[in-house]
């Protein structure tokens, strides 16, 4: 059974997530005056694959190892308006064998426009399946983990 994880916690900023901020670019907007939908996955991406990128820098973890996304949940709470900074927080809220789930927060300033978390699936791109995740990468995961 898949259940929702509690993403309450990400609703305030917190100390010690990973996190990227990008300004909000006159494009993002829809026409109604509000950033598009759309771009609040991009800043998802981005911050996904930021944080990714820390990890492999800091574990030299094996390029064989993909981390797809197997599914990803947003729930948008307030618009982002322009001009702003988007900053994305991050942090595991699940670590499984073969896989992991991310919570987010988007903020503007300290306001949370927008809560998402994202299930990960560790694969081995070399024998072409799932793969559990190493130990250095799963012990990281646990550490970061938001309580």
């Amino acid at each position: 059974m898949n259940t929702e994880p509690d993403l309450t916690s990400f609703r305030t900023r917190r100390e010690g997530r990973f996190s990227f901020s990008t300004p909000v670019r006159y494009g993002d907007l829809d026409p109604n005056g509000h950033v598009n939908h759309m771009r609040y996955l991009a800043f998802l991406e981005e911050c996904r694959l930021a944080h990714r990128r820390a990890l492999d820098a800091s574990l030299s973890l094996s390029p064989h190892l993909g981390w797809p996304v197997g599914g990803l949940t947003i729930r948008y709470l307030t618009s982002l308006q322009y001009p702003a900074t988007a900053t994305v927080e991050t942090a595991p809220v699940r670590v499984g064998r073969t896989s992991f789930t991310l919570g987010y927060g988007i903020f503007d300033g300290e306001a949370c426009v927008a809560l998402a978390h994202s299930q990960t699936v560790c694969i081995d791109r070399s024998a072409g399946g799932s793969a559990p995740l190493p130990e250095p990468l799963a012990a990281r995961l646990f550490s970061e983990m938001d309580r």
